[in-house]
C-alpha cells in the first residue's frame, strides 16, 4: 500500500506516539486543554455561553496555531462517575465530528450542569451547536486550514 493512501499517520509528539486520521475526524491529545491556566484563561477572557445542561466558555486564541482545542469540566453535583462519564464522552464527540466546522484557533470550556443527564445526544447536540451558532463560532460549511 502506498504512503498516500494510508488512512491513518503516527507522529512523535513529547515522547508519546501519536495516531491521526487523515479523515480529519480523529480527538488528539493536542486537541485537549490541560493545563490549568489554560482554563482559567479560558474562564476568565472567554465569552460565556449559558443553556440548560452546560455553561460553555469561548476564548479565541491569539496564536497562530489553527488547532481547536476543548476542556471538560464537571462536579459530583452532575452525578456519579457512570454519568459524569457519559456526558463527557457526548460532549467529546460533539466536538469530535464537528470541529471541522469550527472556527480556527478556538479554546472552548464545557462546565458542566446536573441537568445534563436528562438529555439525550441529539438534544444535547443541538443546544451546543445553536449556543456556539450565536457567537459566529461555528459555521454549517467546512473549514480546511493546513
Amino acid at each position: 500500500m502506498p504512503e498516500e493512501e494510508k488512512a491513518e499517520q503516527l507522529f512523535l509528539h513529547k515522547n508519546r506516539i501519536m495516531l491521526v486520521s487523515s479523515k480529519g475526524f480523529s480527538f488528539c491529545y493536542q486537541e485537549k486543554l490541560h493545563k490549568q491556566r489554560d482554563f482559567n484563561k479560558v474562564i476568565k477572557n472567554g465569552k460565556k455561553l449559558t443553556n440548560d445542561f452546560v455553561n460553555i466558555f469561548v476564548l479565541k486564541r491569539k496564536d497562530e496555531h489553527s488547532i481547536r482545542r476543548i476542556g471538560l469540566v464537571t462536579s459530583r453535583k452532575v452525578g456519579n462517575a457512570v454519568e459524569r462519564n457519559l456526558a463527557k464522552r457526548r460532549l467529546r464527540e460533539i466536538f469530535r465530528t464537528n470541529k471541522h466546522k469550527l472556527t480556527p484557533g478556538l479554546d472552548i470550556v464545557f462546565i458542566l450542569k446536573p441537568q445534563i443527564k436528562l438529555t439525550g445526544y441529539s438534544e444535547l447536540k443541538k443546544t451546543v451547536l445553536d449556543c456556539l451558532k450565536k457567537v459566529n463560532c461555528y459555521n454549517d460549511v467546512c473549514i480546511n486550514v493546513k
